[in-house]
């Protein structure tokens, strides 16, 4: 057998469904203790079936996880989440650092898991991360657990599992672009995504150009101003991201409905729109979240690109924004090309 066939690491894949519902022999979380996050939703399927009592009378410490039998109330064997409680995943290092964590805890429990699944971090929690940046920073931090010998020597399969199939095709894409082809596995179809199978170990997993360290608050970033709603998902993934991704930028918007944004979140969105290098507000709904981002970023001095539906042009645009320059779409596959056009121009500046 040829040596590339021996090589140590583990398959990563992607999944598109509900990861209450995957079967995999580990389901590992963050301990969120948001009540839409999936650690919840973990306990709560386990203390509707009596199997643990209510985890909100403790608190997971620094370097603490628990790990227990699911007895069938989700679909993995085993449940493990990872402290500490609340831990904050402000930036792309939080993230990496999470995800070494996973697989060190994994190897501390004891458990002998050939495939565990877990979903990507740094998204739907309030701070506004790059998806394929974090998605990385993920790959990264599995990456450094390898090469410390953190993680189970029976681990063989990593799934990621996410409902939003543009973000499922996100990952698949940029996994087939982060890793190098392994002579062994690239021939392989896997059972789950029907996706070529990856075989991720050390930085040597890594093409050349994905090796660097994950990103900073000093990368540069496009801020995107628009409606938290699925009803624009396709402006988003179709259009606006791989626009922005093409102009060597992160693409950075906020991931969670505004109302809910207090404090220290309102001021890091601040803060990202001062610092960003252009601010892209998709118009259409009129929402008044995205209208007063706009106006930040005027006052701040950050360039802005507008974009709205020709189907709500003028009419539900405010008087102050009808004198800027905005661009009008018809179809979504053509807005990308409008938005990479003005970018070259917008970023010229």
């Amino acid at each position: 057998m040829p040596d590339s066939a021996m090589r140590m690491g583990f398959n990563i894949e992607i999944f598109q469904g509900d990861a209450l519902e995957f079967p995999a022999d580990v389901l590992v979380v963050k301990d969120w203790r948001s009540s839409s996050g999936l650690d919840t939703k973990v306990r709560l399927s386990l203390q509707s079936e009596g199997f643990i009592a209510d985890m909100g009378a403790f608190l997971l410490g620094e370097n603490e996880y628990f790990y227990t039998d699911t007895h069938g109330a989700i679909k993995a064997g085993k449940a493990l989440i990872i402290g500490p409680t609340n831990r904050p995943i402000h930036n792309y290092t939080h993230v990496r650092e999470l995800a070494t964590d996973m697989l060190r805890m994994l190897k501390q429990s004891g458990g002998k898991a050939k495939h565990i699944a877990t979903t990507l971090q740094g998204v739907n929690t309030g701070r506004s991360l790059d998806e394929r940046e974090s998605f990385r920073s993920m790959l990264l931090g599995f990456s450094d657990a390898y090469e410390q010998g953190e993680y189970p020597p029976t681990l063989e399969l990593i799934t990621f599992v996410d409902r939003n199939e543009y973000r499922v095709e996100l990952m698949q894409d940029a996994l087939q672009e982060f890793l190098l082809p392994t002579p062994s596995v690239d021939e392989v179809v896997t059972r789950a995504s029907q996706e070529i199978a990856t075989i991720l170990a050390g930085q040597e997993s890594f093409a050349p150009e994905f090796q660097r360290p994950e990103a900073t608050d000093t990368t540069p970033h496009i801020f995107v101003a628009m409606p938290f709603a699925e009803d624009y998902d396709d402006q988003f993934y179709l259009a606006i991201r791989p626009a922005v991704q093409d102009s060597d930028h992160l693409c950075i918007r906020l991931d969670q409905n505004e109302a809910t944004f207090t404090g220290d979140i309102v001021e890091q969105v601040k803060e990202r729109i001062r610092t960003a290098s252009l601010v892209i507000a998709l118009l259409d709904g009129a929402n008044p979240n995205v209208y007063l981002e706009v106006g930040y970023a005027w006052g701040v001095g950050t360039p802005t690109m507008l974009i709205i539906h020709k189907s709500l042009a003028e009419k539900d645009l405010p008087f102050d924004i009808r004198g800027q320059k905005y661009l009008v779409y018809d179809k979504i596959y053509k807005l990308k090309d409008m938005i990479a056009a003005d970018l070259k121009h917008l970023l010229k500046k």
